[in-house]
């Protein structure tokens, strides 16, 4: 399965667009799909260069109901006429966050918007269970909520009958896609930001499919300590568990977007060349 990223926080090629967001092409040698869209359509001009079709892409699935990966589904819609958009949204669900205020602005939106007439294109499966959206391939809920999760989950909010209350991330959803290596049977998951934890949403796929190798997790993961920035301990605590987790069970880790420097270096130093970091237009095999 080749996965190329259409747009990250970063690029190490001027020919490609950066933005703060996520977009993933992933081929999978059967089906063609797309995971988000970043904010808007940057992630389709990076595809013309990359050589990536965007209409052959067989569906799309919206990994979460934030503006940073959903806001290019309208030029997704309009490129591609047919291909269906998964999400776990709930129409006229409105999401908030405060990250980037200053003392007494109010909190931003940065919720899911499509145009009217690519309303259709949507799907909403459920949000309980595991739903096969194509051969081997899979969006599962988070249902696991043993281990922490991030941090900075605390400025970011829903809006419940025009008052806000924090986000619980049930918009959040697992792509799971089976694969083979080294002669193996398995799933490579992917969750673009990971804001129920990394580890909670392992484990969520591990609950409905307990006995499947995972062999790789790729996404942000919600650490977006910069450099010169001092790690909460929450969040460095959260760090060496996910860095235990994936080394006792053989995981490999593809990250990136809300992936700060500061917390790739240090999770870098502990997942023992378990770690790979993303930009726009990496290419890599899972």
């Amino acid at each position: 399965m080749i996965c190329t990223v259409l747009i990250e926080n970063t690029t190490t090629d001027p020919h490609l667009s950066a933005q703060h967001g996520f977009s993933l092409f992933i081929e999978t040698g059967f089906v063609n799909l797309l995971l988000d869209a970043g904010q808007d359509e940057a992630f389709a001009g990076n595809a013309v260069v990359l050589g990536k079709n965007l209409t052959t892409v067989d569906f799309a699935v919206c990994s979460h109901a934030h503006y940073d990966h959903a806001g290019g589904f309208d030029t997704f819609c309009s490129l591609n006429k047919v291909a269906p958009v998964y999400t776990y949204w709930k129409e006229g669900t409105e999401y908030y966050s405060t990250s980037r205020g200053k003392p007494g602005e109010p909190p931003r939106f940065i919720g899911f918007r499509i145009r009217p007439e690519h309303m259709n294109r949507l799907r909403f499966p459920d949000r309980n269970n595991p739903v096969q959206v194509g051969a081997g391939i899979w969006l599962i809920p988070v249902v696991s909520h043993s281990a922490s999760t991030p941090y900075r989950n605390r400025t970011l909010f829903v809006s419940d009958n025009g008052r806000l209350k924090n986000d619980t991330f049930d918009h959040e959803c697992i792509l799971a896609v089976e694969t083979e290596q080294h002669g193996c049977h398995g799933i490579a998951l992917f969750n673009s930001c990971s804001h129920n934890g990394v580890i909670n949403s392992i484990e969520s796929v591990r609950h409905f499919f307990p006995d499947i190798q995972v062999f790789s997790y790729t996404g942000g993961f919600h650490f977006p300590w910069d450099s010169g920035e001092q790690i909460v301990d929450d969040d460095r605590a959260g760090m060496e568990a996910l860095a235990e987790y994936a080394i006792r069970r053989k995981i490999l880790l593809y990250t990136g977007h809300c992936t700060g420097d500061a917390a790739f270096d240090y999770l870098e130093k502990i997942c023992q060349n378990r770690l790979f970091r993303l930009h726009t237009g990496s290419v890599f095999t899972v």
